[in-house]
């Protein structure tokens, strides 16, 4: 049995590591533990997609400082 729990402590850290909080982890190891395989992965497409949504948000947010800071701050101001 140290095996198993060996296994759902890495699980556990590979949650943390992808930024869910206490209470999902929880529900995530609920869903895993329950073999409810298809809600799991149905819960972690959408939270990659929710993540990838940030990167465009922020790659968004970069460019608009780039073009900012060429634009006004090195190209003579306004």
């Amino acid at each position: 049995m140290a095996n198993a729990a060996d296994k759902k402590s890495v699980i556990i850290e590979n949650l943390r590591d992808m930024g869910l909080n206490d209470e999902t982890i929880f529900k995530c190891m609920t869903l895993f533990d329950e073999k409810n395989y298809s809600e799991l992965e149905k819960f972690l497409k959408s939270y990659r997609q929710t993540l990838l949504d940030n990167i465009h948000m922020y790659n968004d947010r970069i460019d608009c400082l780039d073009y900012f800071t060429y634009k006004h701050l090195r190209n003579g101001g306004i």
